[in-house]
């Protein structure tokens, strides 16, 4: 179960509550421009990772890895296939809870201003939890 820590995460902290905005504001989002965003971040924070991981085994202080125990253990030029997902998740989260506050603003639906809290406390939970439920010693190795 272990292994599946990191999507399981990705999952709960961006997929669900970017399908509960795209509800509301699918058709306010263009496609096109949403994918430029998309792989202009990947491809940024991929470099990124590649390049910090690599520094990280030549310098001593440097502490930029990634815990291959709770991925699946795929990896792309030793970045875990999870990173790469959490760059395309979090990216269409941001996009869409940001065309979801622009659509609560102008429309004032009091639906709305229920769920923008909703999905804001669900990726705080689902961020927290996991956390606070392993062992210490499990906490403390990190």
């Amino acid at each position: 179960m272990r292994k599946y820590y990191y999507i399981l995460s990705l999952l709960f902290v961006f997929v669900i509550p970017t399908i509960i905005a795209a509800y509301f504001v699918l058709e306010r989002v263009r496609l096109d421009q949403l994918a430029i965003f998309v792989v202009s971040i990947t491809l940024l924070g991929s470099v990124w990772d590649m390049w910090a991981t690599r520094h990280g085994k030549r310098d001593p202080v440097w502490i930029w890895t990634f815990n291959h125990r709770d991925t699946l253990g795929i990896r792309f030029r030793d970045i875990p296939i999870e990173e790469y997902l959490f760059y395309l998740v979090s990216s269409v989260y941001i996009v869409f809870l940001w065309e979801l506050i622009r659509y609560t603003i102008e429309h004032t639906n009091p639906i709305l201003y229920a769920v923008l809290p909703f999905l804001a406390l669900w990726s705080m939970l689902f961020i927290a939890v996991p956390y606070f439920a392993r062992e210490k010693k499990d906490r403390m190795r990190r």
